[in-house]
């Protein structure tokens, strides 16, 4: 136990030039906080001039004050022990900005603190969070983030999220030389392989609907370009597919984790089970809306419904939003869904702009051809074709540019063998969560 104004001293020298305040002072508890561009080196300036003074200190500290490790001084004053506790806090308050900003903060120092775990080759804690066990991971972590920031402005709650996924990870990948990448030339050559074929096959809008990974744990050496050989979304997966069961190339889908426990959880692997109620129970839709419904689930509101959710005269953005029991569940655009229906060899539906051509004309052709289509589907009788021309004329553009698309899909739909229309309504609601049968296989870290 240090004698109480050598210990003062020492530590007010230590802290000297730094931005510096009491955080909560108690009879036996001093808590100062304070701030610095680098708080990893900060800590380790404290703990030199403390140890230069002989002091007697407690350094890396898992504490319930910070989810960055303190230094703790242990100071008699008479009878009484009192405990100086040391906070190290980042000069611009750690992790603010927009929420792309965060968002590349948060994935990166998962991959930094991932990587630290792997180098350290244990699980980590609060405690290990020192400027030389960063300098160790960085060489492993490739990221397009700042170093600085991720030592030192990650919030406190991602500190705790980032360790437990570390832990979690380790458990899964350890004993081998990995890399953790996020936003770097590797992931790059990944992510243009898949640009590459989806040109072709267009069967995505957003790449995240192919692959959510937000980082990848990649083996040491190895070169993503022995992807280039594929040229097939399907033969890319199996690829990919085949590289994680290698453990040499593993994309990682990330969630902050807010309880005390992470999971992993596989995701679009050949032996998912996947969501085995989504199967196609029928459809519907009514003279008056422009929308219409593909049924998929046992509750009512279970269905997929189409319509134009575009804005301005709403002649774009036709597409599918997937209705769950409690809340919606993503969408599906008119090309993503083309391409399913072309895969399952049904033919496609003509393209946005067509109809939308056609919905401008406003032809007594086009008319008919709705009424007709009507009459099909079975929404009006035989007989009401032509009275209901003038109707769908006087309909808005809008209207009449949705339900032509709404009535050739349903119909298509209706027609075609059930096996086939099961498997089409389980890709299209497999695709809304970035887990249909064309999209890459993936680990879920949460």
């Amino acid at each position: 136990m240090a004698k109480a104004g050598d210990a003062l001293l020492a530590l007010n020298r230590a802290l000297q030039g730094f931005d510096v305040s009491i955080k909560k002072a108690t009879s036996r508890t001093v808590v100062y906080t304070v701030k610095s561009a680098d708080r990893t080196k900060l800590a380790v300036d404290v703990n030199a001039a403390l140890k230069r003074e002989s002091v007697s200190f407690q350094a890396n500290v898992k504490d319930n004050e910070s989810s960055f490790p303190i230094t703790i001084v242990n100071i008699k004053e008479g009878s009484v022990n009192i405990t100086y506790k040391v906070v190290y806090k980042p000069l611009k308050g750690g992790g603010s900005g927009a929420g792309s900003e965060v968002t590349k903060l948060g994935e990166s120092a998962q991959a930094l603190y991932a990587s630290m775990s792997n180098v350290l080759g244990k699980n980590i804690s609060e405690s290990d969070l020192t400027q030389t066990n960063f300098d160790k991971a960085i060489k492993f972590a490739i990221t397009d983030e700042d170093f600085n920031r991720m030592k030192n402005e990650l919030p406190d709650d991602w500190i705790h999220s980032s360790i437990l996924g570390a832990n979690e990870l380790r458990k899964r990948f350890d004993d081998k030389v990995f890399e953790y990448h996020r936003g770097s030339n590797k992931v790059d050559q990944i992510e243009n392989v898949f640009k590459k074929i989806n040109r072709i096959e267009k069967a995505f809008g957003d790449i995240n609907k192919w692959s959510p990974a937000d980082i990848y744990i990649i083996r040491k050496g190895f070169n993503p370009n022995i992807l280039n050989g594929e040229t097939t979304l399907k033969g890319l997966n199996e690829r990919m597919y085949q590289l994680i069961q290698e453990e040499k190339l593993i994309g990682v889908s990330l969630k902050k984790i807010e309880s005390n426990r992470a999971s992993i959880s596989e995701k679009n692997f050949p032996n998912d089970a996947k969501i085995s109620k989504a199967s196609f129970r029928g459809t519907s839709s009514t003279f008056e809306s422009m929308d219409g419904y593909i049924i998929w689930g046992t509750s009512p509101t279970e269905k997929i419904q189409f319509r134009s959710f575009g804005v301005g005269d709403g002649l774009s953005g036709w597409q599918g939003e997937i209705k769950g029991a409690s809340a919606n569940q993503g969408k599906i655009s008119l090309g993503p869904l083309n391409y399913i229906l072309k895969s399952h060899g049904v033919g496609e539906l003509p393209i946005s702009t067509e109809s939308a051509s056609l919905a401008r004309q406003n032809s007594d052709k086009h008319a008919k051809d709705i009424a007709k289509l009507m009459m099909d589907y079975g929404i009006i009788k035989a007989n009401e074709e032509d009275a209901v021309v003038n109707t769908i004329k006087g309909k808005s553009e809008k209207y009449r540019y949705s339900k032509w698309l709404v009535l050739k899909l349903l119909i298509k739909m209706r027609d075609m063998n059930k096996k086939v229309a099961d498997e089409i309504t389980k890709d299209l609601y497999l695709y809304a969560s970035s887990q249909s049968s064309f999209s890459a296989p993936y680990l879920k870290l949460e």
